[in-house]
């Protein structure tokens, strides 16, 4: 099995938060181990999975509590992905009986059927056809399974070394960097058939879709590599400063921007901000120690890049074109997981047994346990499970200052899905109906989603099977 690929991979992963400027360390947890290296968020339990492949761990962790409320052994975990449609997540890794992919019950958060899978990787989900792809790396290709029945419907073969998977669910393609044969791989989700693979050069390890510009981002040599997702080409190449090796993106859709993280292992690391519009380089900001991962927060609009070498957090502003604050944290910052529903972003670390919870409040959301008087059970949706249309409503609080204006709906990886204002009424109810289709007016899957005001409250809501409007078959839950 080639390691040097998953070595390079782990070695250039991250994350990101962040604290000052409305940003603050809210909790610590002790997860027993170091190297966590994949999060992922069960949206329908409130609960975070992570992983610590030093001590070869699974755990979970109550969002309520932010305790650890179960963990059991699992050899060498990878990255993992959740199903919301199913209540499951699902980790590859390497045990004493070969690499597999695990599938853990998201009521129990246990173990309950292993796969075989020779050299699985990386595990994302496509909630339109309730599949899960698995990248496997030491046999160049991409697995298929059905989570209905958790078996593998075929393996796809691909690139040299895949590691990394990107989905773009409007367009129904999954782009594979294949990270020793220097391309992507553009896999057709409605027949699992490969239907370009273009040369990016050097070892593609990160990337971004963005579903705004309907473009896919992907780290080349020295250059950012743009694909569109309409036409599979290449359509753009954005040099960038230097020599450094591209580690690290992530995207504004409200913004327009994509942000890169450019490391060459000295003082002159920095974030490049590009534009989507017309894929340009705007701006860079230097951010010493190794921006080994990038997040753009959904609320505030505030870039995080987390730093390994020097176990800092950069807080950049949603322009990207200057650092407005650092956070001390542990060392080797390696993953994160933004969870709307309590405006936190949770933090994993290389050299550190703990994982950091952090807030951004810059929005104005409420401290924690410390809700706004009078405010509270203020936001109300119905129906909840819903298929077609949401209606969300706000009624007015004698003993709130605030006074909402917009509301914002989430998924489960805190991505902005849908954004509107509210209108109100002669009695002083605000109100506004959402018809369930995405910023590219896209039908959103089934799913869990978070809606939320800019006066502070959140309530989760559910999207329950097929609409006649969707435009693919949706999981029903």
């Amino acid at each position: 099995m080639p390691h040097r690929c998953l070595c390079a991979a782990l070695l250039l992963c991250c994350l990101i938060v962040a604290t000052s400027h409305a940003q603050y360390v809210e909790d610590s947890i002790d997860v027993g181990a170091g190297w966590v290296g994949s999060l992922a968020y069960n949206s329908r339990e409130d609960v975070l999975y992570g992983r610590c492949q030093q001590a070869g761990i699974f755990f979970a962790i109550s969002c309520d509590s932010n305790r650890v409320i179960n963990s059991f052994p699992l050899s060498r975990p990878r990255q993992m992905t959740y199903d919301s449609a199913d209540n499951k997540a699902y980790c590859p890794y390497e045990g004493a009986d070969g690499e597999s992919l695990a599938v853990i019950d998201g009521r129990t958060h246990s173990l309950v059927k292993r796969i075989g899978m020779p050299g699985a990787t990386t595990a994302v989900w496509d909630p339109v056809s309730d599949r899960v792809y698995v990248s496997c790396q030491s046999t160049n290709k991409v697995a298929v399974v059905d989570c209905a029945t958790d078996s593998i419907l075929k393996y796809i073969p691909v690139g040299a070394c895949p590691i990394k998977l990107y989905l773009n669910t409007t367009g129904r393609k999954l782009y594979v960097q294949n990270y020793d044969a220097g391309t992507v791989s553009i896999i057709d989700l409605t027949t699992d058939l490969v239907i370009k693979t273009l040369n990016v050069g050097g070892n593609p390890n990160a990337g971004y879709y963005c579903e705004g510009a309907g473009k896919f981002y992907s780290a080349g040599l020295c250059e950012c590599v743009v694909i569109s997702g309409q036409s599979d080409t290449i359509i753009a190449r954005i040099p960038l400063p230097g020599n450094a090796e591209l580690v690290s993106f992530a995207g504004s859709e409200d913004g327009g921007l994509v942000y890169i993280g450019a490391y060459d292992g000295g003082p002159d690391d920095y974030v490049a901000t590009v534009s989507t519009e017309d894929d340009s380089l705007q701006t860079t900001a230097v951010v010493d120690g190794g921006p080994a991962a990038l997040a753009c927060y959904w609320s505030s609009g505030l870039v995080y890049c987390a730093t390994t070498r020097v176990g800092q957090v950069f807080v950049l502003s949603s322009d990207g074109s200057q650092v407005l604050d650092t956070l001390q944290v542990g060392w080797g910052p390696f993953v994160f997981m933004q969870v709307p529903r309590h405006n936190r972003l949770y933090l994993g670390h290389l050299g550190g047994t703990r994982v950091y919870v952090l807030r951004d409040t810059s929005a104005g959301m409420a401290e924690p346990q410390s809700p706004r008087p009078g405010f509270c059970g203020a936001l109300s949706v119905a129906p909840n499970p819903f298929r077609g249309y949401l209606r969300v409503q706000v009624k007015p609080q004698p003993a709130s200052t605030h006074t909402p204006t917009e509301v914002r709906v989430c998924a489960a990886n805190g991505r902005v899905v849908g954004k509107f204002r509210l209108s109100p009424s002669v009695d002083g109810t605000s109100s506004a109906v959402w018809d369930g289709r995405d910023l590219a007016r896209v039908p959103v899957p089934a799913g869990v989603y978070v809606v939320t005001t800019n006066s502070g409250d959140c309530l989760k809501v559910i999207k329950a099977g097929r609409t006649p409007n969707d435009r693919h078959g949706m999981p029903v839950i």
